[in-house]
């Protein structure tokens, strides 16, 4: 099942979060999503060397304005719960 939400920048984290509703969700290099360009959506896999990047389906990449909020969609099983107090 393919989920819309929003990916914000952490800035205590230093790392990237999806939001759906008020569940948030961790992001990884590697991930792959669909990014809100002009009201289209393009596949993506999210990066970071220097700074946080994605790249698009034509190997076009750029850079993630940390203050900017971005519309995404993801596949379900590609998310991560965040437990902040799980025993593991």
């Amino acid at each position: 099942m393919m989920r819309r939400g929003i990916m914000i920048f952490d800035v205590k984290d230093q790392k990237w979060k999806l939001w759906f509703g008020q569940q948030s969700y961790d992001t990884f290099e590697g991930m792959y999503f669909e990014i809100r360009i002009f009201n289209h959506y393009h596949r993506t896999s999210l990066g970071k060397e220097e700074g946080w990047f994605v790249t698009m389906e034509e190997d076009v990449s750029f850079d993630l304005r940390i203050f900017e909020v971005y519309k995404i969609r993801i596949i379900s099983t590609e998310l991560l719960t965040l437990f902040d107090d799980a025993p593991f």
